[in-house]
């Protein structure tokens, strides 16, 4: 019975994280590059402990988003697995957002301002100078004259990655960079992978799941109450 017990209420925990997990993914149905962010659950039993745990954590679903078209030179959009990188404060971030901006330095930056990463010196752009073009492979060209390139990369373990401010991610100790595969397609935007109706089928789901477990709880509480009153 102990058992039950705490299987009943590690799975209403477990159904509360996944709560969670889905109304974030509805909240960010409509941002740029987000990936929605998935839910695991495994039953774990702790050194010198006989009750077993059901553990629950979370890892985003980098599937690819839809791209979507808007004309503007400096939004790009990557077509299969990378990102892009950013300079913020914490170090190197990766986003998969790429409606980026010039300021009034030159610089190629997210639109909060944090500075897009490029390989080996850091291009600067005209804010009145010729058009820009970006080719397949990040390459950035103003006019004729090449900028220099985009850094692009993918991770080796992407499910490790830690989101961070500004729907980016973060790598923590030892999730290393690895080459990316991604082809930059200037003039779009990647749209959020979320499929609204498929988080709403899964909110009920686990609203059922929940139920069934607070279901088992009373039972058992019911069962104990039976077995401690006086004979």
């Amino acid at each position: 019975m102990d058992n039950g017990l705490y299987q009943a209420a590690g799975a209403m925990r477990a159904s509360e994280r996944r709560l969670d997990a889905i109304a974030h993914n509805l909240a960010n149905v409509s941002t740029r590059g987000y990936k929605r962010e998935t839910t695991f659950a495994h039953a774990i039993q702790k050194a010198g402990s006989r009750e077993p745990q059901v553990a629950a954590g979370l890892a985003p679903d980098f599937t690819q988003g839809t791209l979507e078209t808007t004309g503007h030179p400096l939004d790009l959009a990557l077509d299969g697995p990378g990102f892009f990188v950013v300079e913020d404060a914490g170090g190197r971030s990766y986003t998969r957002d790429g409606s980026f901006r010039v300021d009034d330095r030159g610089t190629l930056v997210t639109q909060d301002g944090q500075p897009v990463a490029w390989k080996g010196a850091r291009g600067s752009v005209r804010p009145t100078g010729r058009g820009i073009t970006v080719d397949s492979n990040g390459e950035v060209r103003q006019g004729e004259s090449v900028l220099g390139q985009l850094d692009i990369v993918d991770v080796a373990d992407s499910s490790r990655l830690e989101p961070a401010a500004g729907g980016r991610w973060l790598a923590p100790a030892g999730v290393n960079e690895a080459p990316a595969k991604a082809v930059v397609r200037q003039g779009s935007l990647e749209s959020s992978n979320v499929e609204s109706m498929d988080e709403l089928v899964a909110l009920v789901n686990v609203q059922r799941s929940f139920e069934s477990a607070a279901t088992m709880l009373r039972s058992i509480e019911q069962s104990y109450s039976r077995l401690n009153q006086p004979r």
